[in-house]
């Protein structure tokens, strides 16, 4: 992929994220929209149910506890004065308008002499109205014939005085909380909200009467809902049963548990591939630049020593210089070491690549590491005379004899001295320690040149990756010394660490096992 259009894709990419995140993040606002309103749909479902269930309550037990006696009499005697009116009206709706009139009446005999004189007292409970009624579907039965039984043997009349009645007594007289709880909980259950709830029953002026719970005393203040219990004869409404749930959002939650973790592990899915495929293009962007200036970067490492060797080659080929023994062994050594310095850099690039395939093998034989590493500070210590440096040994080991591989170990301690070296501005000092840390044997090579920034600490044993010194790489090198130098170490069970100070110097510590 061409690098110019990368952020060019990166953009769309980004945008098209952008529009499929805000369409997620809509699409998850209207579920939840959703799943509230089918909630409420099953609360007021549950509710109606259980203001029902409680209304019956209290009418079998004012027909069949408190005034049995009233209704046995009324409903058994044939003497009792009744008169009846009913008229039905039906409409396209399948409504029906019911007109009633209903009247009752109580005789009673109280003793008012010890000749047994007695006074009849009598009782008229009266009521009238207007309901509406709405047919089942597909039925075929009238809608009189659904009730006439009640109007003939007064069921209906006497349900309607149990109404009446109920209106003059205190709400914990008219249902029981230990009742009305039970019956909430069932039809909650049956409409397919098994969770936490707490209840109450509102007055006129909205505040709990003596019918409430602990659980909606301490969540009052959150959002309820309600629904009328309990009407007048003229159908105003006299209390309201009211429900509050503190775990709502959890039980939301948990009823549409499959569908929530599907959107969101689809929408963390999409993320993170986003996020992977932008990181990956920028590697690839940073990979190619890289491998450019890796390119520019060998194409002037090989120039000069062909430069050199070209000239060399050209006065060796001079009849002056060719009869002079002293130019011609100059001329000679001169190609020797440029050559040498082309092999070296090949060799670099040839081991990482047989690193990064994990081809390198080690060939570990015992070996003594404090004389290895001698003669390597020796021989390199010609090199940094040339600059009029120093490097000087300091071996503080007492056991120096253990496996390592020799060429490459051997590599790795050039290459940190050629980069305490060429990152030497000025004249070199740079010191070469060992010492004996339990079974560890440390190595540390120090130097006092330009050091490095805190960032770049992490990062200088990356492939290619090379200090700037100013705003040019003005530093000779590919950038795979210290790459190279980790992964041999690595290799060996061991570890390398940097301690930099920009302007100060730099210490790198190798620590080997002697025991593996």
């Amino acid at each position: 992929m061409n690098n110019k259009f990368i952020p060019f894709i990166s953009v769309l990419m980004t945008i098209s994220m952008i529009v499929f995140v805000t369409l997620q993040l809509y699409w998850i606002k209207e579920l939840r929209v959703a799943l509230n309103q089918d909630f409420s749909n099953k609360v007021y479902a549950a509710l109606e149910s259980s203001a029902q269930k409680a209304q019956q309550a209290e009418l079998d037990k004012y027909l069949n506890v408190d005034y049995r006696n009233f209704a046995k009499n009324v409903t058994d005697s044939s003497n009792q004065p009744t008169q009846t009116y009913i008229q039905q009206n039906s409409d396209s709706a399948n409504k029906s308008t019911l007109t009633f009139q209903k009247s009752i009446v109580e005789s009673q005999n109280f003793p008012i002499s010890q000749k047994g004189d007695t006074l009849k007292l009598t009782k008229l409970y009266t009521d009238e109205g207007i309901l509406q009624f709405k047919k089942e579907p597909n039925s075929s039965e009238p809608l009189t014939a659904q009730i006439s039984k009640d109007f003939s043997d007064n069921t209906f009349s006497l349900r309607e005085f149990a109404k009446l009645n109920g209106t003059n007594l205190p709400i914990e007289r008219r249902i029981d909380p230990v009742l009305l709880d039970s019956i909430l909980k069932k039809e909650l259950k049956l409409n397919g909200l098994d969770t936490k709830f707490g209840f109450a029953v509102m007055d006129k002026k909205n505040q709990p009467t003596k019918i409430v719970n602990s659980i909606y005393t301490d969540q009052k203040e959150k959002s309820n809902y309600t629904y009328p219990l309990f009407t007048d004869s003229k159908d105003q409404t006299l209390y309201t049963l009211a429900l509050v749930f503190p775990r709502k959002d959890y039980t939301l939650a948990k009823n549409n548990l499959p569908m929530l973790l599907g959107t969101i592990m689809s929408l963390l899915t999409i993320l993170g591939i986003y996020i992977i495929s932008i990181n990956y293009m920028m590697k690839q962007k940073k990979i190619a630049e890289v491998k450019t200036d890796f390119i520019n970067n060998m194409s002037h490492e090989f120039k000069t020593p062909l430069a050199t060797i070209s000239v060399a080659t050209d006065s060796l080929a001079n009849d002056k210089i060719a009869t002079n023994p002293e130019k011609v062994k100059y001329y000679s050594a001169l190609i020797k070491q440029e050559n040498f310095r082309m092999k070296k850099q090949v060799e670099n690039v040839l081991n990482m690549s047989k690193l990064e395939r994990n081809e390198v093998k080690l060939f570990l034989k015992e070996t003594d590491v404090r004389a290895l590493i001698q003669s390597i500070t020796e021989s390199f210590g010609l090199i940094v005379a040339q600059r009029n440096g120093t490097l000087t040994q300091e071996f503080n080991t007492t056991r120096y004899n253990f496996k390592v591989d020799e060429f490459h170990i051997s590599n790795a301690i050039v290459n940190l001295l050629d980069n305490a070296n060429k990152y030497s501005p000025e004249t070199p000092e740079i010191k070469v320690k060992t010492r004996n840390e339990g079974n560890w044997y440390i190595i540390e090579i120090s130097d006092k040149g330009m050091g490095m920034e805190t960032d770049n600490k992490l990062r200088i044993f990356e492939k290619f990756f090379r200090e700037e010194t100013g705003n040019i790489h003005n530093v000779k090198g590919q950038g795979l010394g210290l790459s190279y130098v980790k992964k041999i170490i690595e290799l060996h069970k061991g570890v390398v660490i940097v301690d930099s100070q920009k302007n100060v110097g730099s210490t790198f510590t190798i620590k080997l096992p002697m025991n593996h």
